[in-house]
């Protein structure tokens, strides 16, 4: 007599996915690759186009806020920098990872593998972007600033991978909702704006009023880009409620999105 499988008993768990992830690493890297490629193809000034957005943005607001409202932020140009850069990943990732799995329904249909594989990979794209784009500006910022290297700066690896793990459970959560909801990516659009002026990146943390503080810190991304900020600008070493928030969002988003991606995973190519 055949026997029977339990699929049930199958199930993926968070660790099960994490060592598939790792057996498919080259798919990872070969979608990655794709996009990039695919993003740049054809173009005269291929990655240089990643620098125009983040160029442009700095500039309108410098006009604003400088000569415009006045502000009396010192170095203004290096302080949005700051913010800017680190907001314009999460926002690509988020915003490609509504459509990571709608848009990849073929592939998932005719071949096996972790679907977590999708989103991930849209978070991986953008921070490669990020990377390059840290790389020209900030060495280029800190030599115009006039801003000598601190011992606080050896900690930005640390806050950028707690980013890159609050982005990715962020991104779960958003490729699998989307997929049952379309109107997940509708919904994100009205927030983004939201969320970015409730993150202290054209304005300093310090001008917030007291009693509303505790609460622009513990918006999202604001743990990072005022660390960021703190690292940088200031050359000081975070503060303990930034470590303390930074951690608890990165662990936590990635957790959560793990398990809630795991929970819906078996629908997904229903949904399709």
């Amino acid at each position: 007599m055949t026997d029977m499988v339990d699929r049930a008993a199958e199930r993926s768990t968070i660790w099960s996915t994490i060592a598939g992830l790792a057996r498919y690493r080259e798919l990872l890297k070969n979608l990655v690759l794709k996009d990039l490629k695919l993003k740049y193809r054809g173009s005269v000034l291929g990655f240089l186009w990643s620098l125009v957005n983040p160029l442009v943005m700095m500039g309108v607001y410098t006009i604003a806020f400088k000569y415009i409202l006045g502000s009396k932020v010192e170095g203004f140009v290096f302080f949005l920098l700051l913010g800017i850069l680190p907001w314009g990943f999460f926002v690509g990732s988020t915003n490609m990872a509504t459509r990571s799995i709608t848009d990849s329904s073929d592939l998932m249909k005719s071949v096996r593998f972790p679907s977590a594989v999708l989103p991930i990979a849209t978070v991986l794209f953008n921070f490669a972007q990020y990377l390059l784009t840290i790389v020209v500006f900030l060495p280029l910022m800190l030599v115009a600033q006039g801003v000598p290297l601190a011992a606080s700066m050896l900690l930005f690896p640390v806050f950028l991978g707690l980013q890159v793990l609050f982005t990715v459970g962020v991104a779960l959560v958003l490729a699998a909702g989307t997929v049952f909801f379309r109107d997940v990516r509708h919904l994100l659009e009205v927030a983004l704006p939201i969320l970015f002026w409730v993150t202290p990146i054209v304005y300093p943390l310090s001008q917030v009023p007291g009693p509303f503080r505790p609460l622009v810190l513990l918006s999202p991304l604001s743990s990072y880009i005022v660390a960021y900020q703190q690292i940088f600008y200031y050359r000081q070493w975070p503060s303990a409620e930034v470590w303390i928030v930074g951690a608890v969002y990165g662990c936590g988003a990635l957790l959560l999105g793990m398990r809630f991606f795991l929970a819906v995973e078996d629908r997904l190519s229903e949904q399709l």
